[in-house]
């Protein structure tokens, strides 16, 4: 008998969505509404009481954003912040070269499309995204883009910030539904490679005198940075922040990868004898793989219906485990330390670190809460640590030798 496919195992980390390809181009912050959060409602000119809520007069707001690399980008996992809000992306693909609105709506009414408002972007929807969770401040703000690892380590990659000694005059402009292409008439924030330069001297000191400001021009820019090349841009983030990456997003990729081979079954019938006590247990990782083997009569095995820990538990002992240097380089001369803490004191039965190839290169059974082991005779690449607990669970973290 013979199989038609075998699995490709090609060890690789999706970078496409990872790191600071993307910067922030444009903000457009001071509407031709009226921005008043909330105001008494009123009756034939007199007041009621009632306040009402009208954020939806921040409509037309925006911040457009722009991929100078040389490869596309997944915006999963990233997000754009305020002083008071956060906003996460969707998962949705910023290609090379291109621009991406995000624009302020009211997402439960029925608001009136930002092409309409900006009539240069019409033809162009796949290219808008729409939030309700960041208000743009007119006097102070600080809008960044980012990407969290984790889900809360927020890596701040591009910045917009601006100041005004005094709140800015209103842009109010009354029945401004009915002439869209006044939106047009206000400046907004933009990208400049040297800001200074188109500074007035002569300006009053009462105004913001940092940022360059033009007339608003969404998905489309006068100044853009030059295309860059996306494997420079990352190597640095992935030598700092490689030990939050999670593998598990490239298993169905690895195990699903079929190459058109042939090869023979070989069947083989095992020699020798287990002599433990009860039987052996064993451990494996998301992608199936066997990891641990221990004998389940050994007393730190939990007995039978006791329960593991839970996932918020398992990732606070993760998270309370710390390798340094990680990467670690030359100039460490490839030596790894290994410490843990807090919850993770008393539960880790032995820590084992396999190479790329499955090899086990370092095997510790803890007496204290730190290890050290060297990598100086491995081959460069990535390692992962499991570290084996005493309810048989395991909990991994990734090395890499640079």
């Amino acid at each position: 008998m013979k199989m038609k496919f075998i699995i490709c195992l090609l060890l690789f980390i999706s970078t496409n969505w990872l790191y600071s390809q993307v910067m922030i181009t444009e903000v457009y912050t001071n509407t031709p509404d009226n921005e008043m959060l909330r105001y008494n409602r009123k009756v034939n000119g007199v007041p009621t009481g009632e306040i009402i809520d009208k954020k939806k007069h921040h409509r037309g707001e925006f911040i457009e954003i722009y991929n100078f690399s040389d490869k596309e980008v997944n915006l999963k996992n990233w997000y754009l912040k305020d002083l008071q809000g956060i906003f996460w992306f969707p998962e949705i693909t910023i290609k090379s070269r291109k621009f991406l609105v995000i624009a302020y709506s009211v997402l439960p009414y029925n608001t009136t499309p930002f092409t309409e408002l900006f009539t240069t972007t019409a033809g162009k929807q796949s290219q808008i995204i729409y939030q309700d969770k960041i208000l743009l401040r007119n006097k102070k703000d600080k809008i960044s883009l980012g990407y969290s690892f984790n889900g809360y380590t927020l890596l701040e990659k591009s910045e917009f910030v601006w100041e005004f000694w005094n709140e800015p005059n209103s842009n109010y402009i009354q029945n401004i539904w009915s002439t869209p292409a006044d939106f047009y008439t206000i400046k907004s924030i933009q990208y400049h490679p040297d800001p200074q330069t188109t500074m007035d001297p002569n300006a009053p000191q009462t105004i913001d005198t940092y940022n360059y400001t033009a007339t608003p021009n969404p998905l489309e820019a006068e100044y853009i940075p030059d295309m860059e090349s996306y494997d420079e841009i990352v190597k640095e983030d992935f030598q700092q922040n490689y030990s939050f990456l999670d593998w598990s997003d490239n298993v169905n990729f690895l195990v699903n990868k079929l190459c058109p081979i042939t090869i023979e079954k070989i069947s083989q019938s095992p020699s020798g004898s287990f002599t433990g006590n009860g039987g052996a247990c064993f451990s494996y990782d998301s992608a199936g793989n066997l990891i641990a083997g221990s004998n389940c009569g050994s007393s730190s095995t939990p007995p039978v219906g006791s329960s593991g820990l839970t996932t918020d538990e398992l990732e606070e002992i993760k998270n309370n485990i710390t390798i340094y240097p990680n990467p670690t380089k030359a100039s460490d001369q490839y030596n790894v330390t290994i410490t843990w803490s807090g919850p993770a004191l008393g539960k880790i039965q032995s820590l084992q670190v396999f190479n790329a190839t499955g090899l086990l290169v370092y095997n510790y059974t803890p007496g204290i809460n730190t290890t050290s082991c060297s990598l100086q005779n491995q081959l460069p690449g990535s390692f992962v640590a499991n570290f084996i607990l005493n309810t048989g669970q395991v909990v991994s973290k990734n090395i890499l030798k640079w």
